[in-house]
C-alpha cells in the first residue's frame, strides 16, 4: 500500500456495480448501513447480458421496494422519460422453435408462457401457496442498470464512485485494506473497511486477491452476438409476437423491448476472426436459419457486437479466509444464458450476505452468520449452473439432428422431414423447464445451514423441479398466501430484519419472543394472525420466524408448543451460535458443493485455465 495515498474508512467496501453489486449496495443502504460503492467503468454497461428477472428475484426486489418502480419503466410513460424501457407486462414470454423466416421455414413448436399480467391474475385466483408473490419481467441489463443506478446515487449512506478500479487488497484480523485508483487521473487512495464484498464479475480481482480459484470451464463452441434497433415489426414478427425465436440450426433472436431492440446469436467455431463478420449480414443469415436464405430486415442502428463464450465455473469458495471478503454474482459463479439463472443466482447471493453483514455491524449478528454464507448460497449456485447446462444441451440435442440430418431435410415435406420436426417438436416440449422450472426458483433450501434450527419431527417434504411445493420447512422460502382482504399478502407483513408470525388465539409465542428478542437486541417484527385459517393451514404450524432474506429459520413443532428456551432459537437465527459446526454443516452438504458432478451437465465440463479461454467477451474478460 502507498504510505502517500489518502485514506477512507467505512464499514463495507462493495467492489462492482453490475446488479449483483448495486443490489447489494441497496440493500445495505435499507438496513441503514453506511458503506461505499465503486464501478471501474463511468458509465453503465452496454451489454445485454440478462433479459429475464424472474419470480424469486421480483419478490426480492418488493422486499427492497423496487419491484413496482422496476416494471414502471415498461410504460410509455417511462419511454417519454428516459428513452428507454424494458418490457411492458402485457407481452407475453413464448418462445418460438422456427427453422427460418424466409420463404419455406416454418413454426415448428412453441413454449407458451404467459404475461406478467396474466400470471399475476392467476397468482390471485389461486391463492394456494404454490404461485411467487411477483411474476417474471423481463428486461435486459443495459437497461437495468441504467434505471438502477439513480437509485444507489440517491441513497445518502451509500458513497458511490465510478470511475475507480479495484487494485489489490490486504485482510487483517480486524479490518480489510483495500487500494483503489480514480481511472480519469490515475490518483490512488486507500479504504480501510470492516468488509468487502466482491461484484466485480468473472474476472474479479476481489477473487483473485484472496487466492480463490475456479472450478469448471467453458463449452465447445462460441457466439456471435449483434445488439441492434429495428422498427421493421412486421417483418421480425412474421410467426407472432414473442421473447426468443429459437432457430434450428442454432441461432437466435431475442426482443428486449417489443419495440426496436433486438439481439441476435450467431454460434461460430473459435477460429472465426469477428472482426471481418458483417454484423447485418449476421442478422439477416440467422433470421434465415435453416433455408440457407438470407431475410433481410430494416436495421436503424447496430449497437454492440462482440464474441462470447459459454462458461460455467464456481469459485472453489465464496470467502476469505478471515471472513472479511466475500463474493458475489459473477465473480463466484458464472452461468451460461440458458435458464437466466446467473443474474437472478447473484440477487439472491447479495441479499443474503448483505443482511448478515448488517446483523453483525448492528450489533446482534454473530460470526455464525458470515460462516453460514457459502454453506447456504454456494449449492443453489451449483444446481442452478448444472440446469443451466441441462437448458443448453436441449437446444444442442435438436441442433445436431438438424445438421445430421442434411440440408434442407427439416424444410420438406418428405416422409424424413415430417418426422425430423416432430422429433423435434416432441423433444422440446418434454424438456420446456427452460423458464418454468418454478421448483429450482422458489423451492431451494438451506439444510444443514448452522444458523437454521431444523425440524427433526417430520421428513422433508416433496422438492421437484417442475412445481414449488409450498412449506415452512426451516430452511426454506415461506409459501406466498394472499390473507382473508384477498389484497394483503403475508409476504408485505413482513419486517426489515426478522419476522415471527404467530397464529395462536392467545399470542403465546409472541409473548416469549418478544421479551427475549427485546433483551438481545435482535430486531423482531411481531405479526399476530388469529383469525386467517387459510393463510394457517398452508403454513403448516402455530409460529414461524422468518428471516430478512424471506427464508424460515425456525418454526413451532406440530403440538404448537413455545420452545423451552425461546433465546436458543434467536441465538441460532442470528449466528451467535450455532446449530451444528461450520465442519459440520459443510459436510452434510458436500455431495450438493462438489461441482464436477459423476452425471449430469457438469460432469461434461472439465476445468480450465480462465486467463486461456478464447473468444470470451469484454464482460468474461480479466480486467
Amino acid at each position: 500500500m502507498n504510505p502517500q495515498s489518502p485514506v477512507i474508512e467505512t464499514p463495507v467496501l462493495v467492489v462492482g456495480a453490475g446488479p449483483a453489486g448495486m443490489v447489494a449496495s441497496l440493500q445495505l443502504a435499507r438496513l441503514g448501513i453506511r458503506h461505499m460503492l465503486v464501478e471501474r467503468n463511468h458509465e453503465t454497461t452496454k451489454w445485454p447480458k440478462m433479459n429475464l428477472t424472474n419470480c424469486r428475484t421480483m419478490e426480492l426486489f418488493r422486499r427492497i421496494g423496487i419491484a413496482d418502480s422496476f416494471r414502471e419503466i415498461g410504460n410509455v410513460l417511462a419511454w417519454n422519460k428516459f428513452s428507454f424501457m424494458c418490457v411492458e407486462t402485457k407481452y407475453s414470454c413464448d418462445s418460438i422453435f422456427h427453422s427460418g423466416l424466409s420463404e419455406g421455414g416454418q413454426t415448428i413448436t412453441k413454449w407458451e408462457m404467459p404475461s406478467p399480467d396474466e400470471w399475476r391474475a392467476t397468482i390471485k385466483e389461486e391463492n394456494d401457496g404454490t404461485q411467487p408473490r411477483e411474476p417474471y419481467q423481463r428486461c435486459s441489463q443495459a437497461i437495468f442498470e441504467k434505471w438502477f443506478r439513480p437509485l444507489v446515487e440517491a441513497e445518502p449512506s451509500i458513497d458511490c464512485r465510478w470511475g475507480v478500479k479495484f487494485e489489490s487488497l490486504e485482510e487483517d484480523d480486524d479490518c480489510v485494506t483495500s487500494r483503489l485508483t480514480e481511472t480519469a487521473t490515475s490518483k490512488e487512495f486507500t479504504v480501510k473497511s470492516k468488509y468487502v464484498i466482491g461484484c466485480d464479475g468473472a474476472g474479479s480481482r476481489v477473487r483473485r486477491n484472496i487466492a480463490i480459484t475456479l472450478l469448471g470451464g467453458p463449452l465447445d463452441g462460441a457466439a456471435y452476438l449483434v445488439h441492434f434497433k429495428s422498427k421493421d415489426l412486421d417483418r421480425l414478427r412474421k410467426s407472432g409476437q414473442c421473447w426468443h425465436i429459437f432457430f434450428v440450426d442454432g441461432g437466435t433472436l431475442i426482443a428486449q423491448d417489443e419495440k426496436e431492440t433486438w439481439t441476435v446469436h450467431k454460434p461460430i467455431g473459435l477460429d472465426v476472426d469477428i472482426s471481418k463478420l458483417d454484423p447485418y449480414q449476421t442478422i439477416y443469415d440467422v433470421l434465415g436459419a435453416a433455408t440457407k436464405v438470407p431475410y433481410p430486415v430494416k436495421v436503424d442502428e447496430i449497437l454492440v457486437v462482440s464474441s462470447w463464450r459459454p462458461n460455467i465455473c464456481i469459485a472453489e469458495k465464496y470467502t476469505s479466509a478471515k471472513s472479511r471478503v466475500f463474493l458475489s454474482g459473477d465473480s463466484a459463479h458464472q452461468n451460461i444464458p440458458t435458464g437466466g439463472y446467473g443474474y437472478n443466482t447473484a440477487v439472491g447471493d447479495s441479499v443474503d450476505i448483505t443482511w448478515k453483514i448488517a446483523a453483525i455491524l448492528k450489533g446482534y449478528g454473530g460470526q455464525g452468520l458470515l460462516d453460514s454464507y457459502e454453506i447456504e448460497r454456494r449449492p443453489v449456485a451449483v444446481q442452478n449452473l448444472e440446469y443451466s447446462g441441462y437448458h443448453m444441451e436441449t437446444h444442442q440435442i435438436a441442433v445436431k439432428w438438424v445438421k445430421a440430418s442434411g440440408h434442407g431435410v427439416v424444410l420438406s415435406d418428405s416422409p424424413e422431414g415430417k418426422e425430423l420436426r416432430r422429433r423435434i417438436r416432441d423433444h422440446f416440449q418434454k424438456r420446456d423447464g427452460e423458464n418454468k422450472f418454478f421448483g429450482l426458483e422458489l423451492g431451494y433450501r438451506y439444510n444443514g445451514s448452522p444458523v437454521v434450527v431444523p425440524d427433526l419431527e417430520v421428513q422433508e417434504p416433496r422438492w421437484t423441479l417442475e412445481d414449488y411445493h409450498p412449506s415452512t420447512w426451516p430452511g426454506a422460502r415461506p409459501p406466498h398466501v394472499y390473507l382473508v382482504d384477498n389484497e394483503t399478502s403475508i409476504f408485505d407483513l413482513f419486517g426489515q430484519d426478522f419476522t415471527l408470525v404467530d397464529f395462536s388465539a392467545d399470542r403465546r409465542f409472541i409473548k416469549e419472543f418478544e421479551p427475549a428478542a427485546s433483551k438481545g437486541g435482535i430486531p423482531v417484527k411481531m405479526v399476530h394472525l388469529p383469525d386467517e385459517p387459510h393463510v394457517k393451514k398452508i403454513w403448516e404450524r402455530q409460529a414461524i420466524l422468518v428471516r430478512p432474506d424471506q427464508m424460515v429459520t425456525w418454526r413451532a413443532n406440530v403440538a404448537g408448543e413455545v420452545p423451552d428456551d425461546v433465546e436458543f432459537v434467536l441465538r441460532i437465527a442470528t449466528g451467535q451460535q450455532l446449530f451444528t459446526s461450520v465442519l459440520e454443516a459443510q459436510k452434510a452438504r458436500a455431495k450438493q458443493t462438489a461441482f464436477v458432478a459423476e452425471r449430469g451437465f457438469t460432469g461434461t465440463v472439465g476445468n480450465e485455465n480462465q486467463d486461456t479461454i478464447a473468444m470470451t467477451s469484454v464482460w468474461q474478460q480479466n480486467v
